[in-house]
């Protein structure tokens, strides 16, 4: 049953194949979808266990019986997790400034990246159960069939195979995207960003403080002259990074 707490429908940006943007919505499922969703999760779980895919409960059993996973590997995870909560708690004290804030948050994503390489084969080997691969196929029936363009109000694909053979679109991987976190908001409760990683305390510490902006914002102002008739010179531009997008997923 769908939480109240969540919005009916997400609407999201992705571009078509020529870079043009497009505006899609995701529209939560009717009963007799979920119901279809359900079957389509039953039938994957059953053919990747029968092919002899791992289950959830295997997997570190596993690991641990070809020794890439022990104690020690644990140890280190929850050493990380620690450091990490330590200098999270850090970002709390309003008086921090801004400089000393912005090491904070650098030394957070260096965890987080030191703690994604060390679980690494843990995580490919989660990711291939049949768990996962059940939920992989529900949430592709459901991108296939809630995504909607707004502009027109037509659904977007006509059905799952239409969905599979355009995976090699933007937006098609956007819409997979989306369809998986509006999963995730029915089973925690509540609505999340597109981007997932918004929701990480030192992203959040950021963008409380306005550091998030881009720095060319007053780039379009220009110097003024000194003197009237004085020959105008070209005001250098600053040169600005590009954020790059982050994974749907929470660490």
């Amino acid at each position: 049953m769908m939480s109240k707490k969540v919005k009916t429908v997400r609407v999201f940006k992705t571009t078509d194949e020529d870079g043009g943007e497009l505006v899609y919505e995701f529209r939560r499922p009717p009963q007799s979808v979920i119901s279809k969703a359900e079957l389509v999760r039953r039938a994957k779980f059953s053919e990747a266990f029968r092919a002899g895919i791992v289950v959830n409960a295997e997997v570190f059993k596993l690991l641990r019986e070809r020794d890439l996973w022990g104690d020690e590997q644990e140890a280190e995870s929850t050493r990380i997790r620690k450091e990490t909560s330590e200098i999270e708690e850090k970002l709390k004290d309003e008086c921090i400034s801004n400089d000393d804030g912005m090491e904070l948050v650098a030394q957070i994503k260096l965890l987080r990246a030191e703690l994604d390489s060390h679980q690494s084969i843990a995580t490919q080997i989660s990711d291939a159960t049949c768990e996962s691969i059940a939920n992989e196929a529900v949430n592709m029936f459901y991108a296939a069939s809630c995504i909607y363009n707004k502009t027109t109000g037509q659904k977007v694909y006509k059905d799952l195979e239409d969905f599979k053979d355009r995976l090699d679109e933007t937006s098609t991987i956007d819409s997979y995207r989306e369809a998986t976190i509006a999963s995730l908001e029915v089973l925690i409760g509540q609505d999340l960003p597109s981007d997932l990683s918004t929701q990480y305390t030192e992203n959040k510490w950021v963008a409380e403080r306005g550091l998030d902006k881009d720095e060319s914002e007053d780039e379009g102002e220009e110097t003024p002259k000194e003197e009237a008739g004085e020959e105008e010179k070209p005001v250098a531009k600053k040169k600005t990074r590009k954020r790059k997008p982050k994974e749907s997923a929470a660490s």
